[in-house]
């Protein structure tokens, strides 16, 4: 069902930190004539911890009526309890969601087992009107969804995949050998796309799509024709704009060079702060190395 490229779309806000839905009709406008498969709202770039819940259904409205409806939109619905991930979700899949992603609850991350969590996510797929992915981020939750944990929950009939931001090509590969074929595994960041392909990924939500979306479609094009050269160069050319956006920088960094490609970035909402004149000219620099801008 899920395969290709997805990306974590921004919520531009404006000045005053509401919601900027002209920004993001244009964006969406722009990313529905691209290559990518769909869009993944209130993703970790969508500044999801930061909206409250009225603002987030409103936003993923306006995103399903918006967005080309030949594409999906998976919508991120981690909650820290199960009841209101599971309330979120329906909500979610009555305003006509495709999948929702699921992080794994974690502020009490010193009791969060395998057992708890494998309880916590079945009982979601369980109650869930959507199909669920899974979302392993150990960089942000500071848990890491094993192999054999991810594996045990691909079995469930409503848990169709997972979206792994772990950066562990070895775990990424148990978890494409360990699960059926129809599950979809998705790499999270473009880092290692190629890596992640190779050893059986469907495909990716990748931060770096935002700006950069027809070249990350076409790194999967040129795996699937086999053109290994062509993708291994495409691969390392993206590595910098990737770590410019994702490591170093982060969500103002990626607005900052969505402003730069056309895109509307807008503004983040605080706590995070806009970039400093100096971090706005390493951004340029990037983008004017890499060819995007002249």
């Amino acid at each position: 069902m899920f395969r290709g490229i997805y990306t974590p779309i921004v919520t531009p806000f404006k000045d005053n930190e509401d919601i900027d839905y002209d920004k993001m009709k244009h964006n969406l406008e722009r990313w529905g004539k691209t290559d990518l498969d769909g869009i993944v709202v209130l993703g970790s770039n969508g500044e999801f911890v930061y909206l409250s819940q009225e603002e987030k259904l409103e936003l993923v409205k306006f995103v399903i009526d918006n967005f080309n409806k030949d594409k999906k939109i998976i919508v991120g619905t981690a909650c820290e309890s199960t009841r209101e991930t599971i309330s979120l979700s329906n909500k979610m899949a009555d305003l006509g969601a495709d999948a929702v992603l699921v992080l794994p609850p974690n502020y009490f991350k010193g009791s969060m087992n395998e057992e708890i969590l494998y309880r916590h996510f079945t009982d979601v797929a369980d109650e869930c009107r959507a199909p669920v992915m899974l979302y392993n981020m150990p960089g942000n939750t500071g848990i890491n969804m094993s192999a054999g944990l991810v594996a045990r929950l691909s079995k469930h009939p409503n848990i169709v995949g997972i979206k792994d931001t772990s950066g562990n090509i070895v775990q990424i590969a148990q978890i494409v050998r360990d699960t059926d074929e129809d599950f979809a595994v998705f790499a999270g960041n473009a880092g290692y796309l190629l890596p992640a392909l190779a050893v059986g990924a469907r495909g990716a939500t990748l931060a770096l799509a935002n700006i950069l979306p027809e070249d990350c479609c076409k790194l999967v094009s040129l795996f699937r024709e086999g053109k290994m050269d062509e993708a291994k160069e495409l691969q390392l050319k993206l590595m910098e704009p990737n770590f410019t956006v994702t490591g170093k920088l982060g969500v103002p960094g990626l607005k900052v060079a969505l402003d730069m490609l056309g895109y509307e970035g807008g503004e983040p909402r605080r706590p995070l702060r806009s970039l400093s004149e100096d971090n706005i000219k390493v951004v340029e620099k990037m983008l004017r190395e890499y060819g995007a801008i002249e």
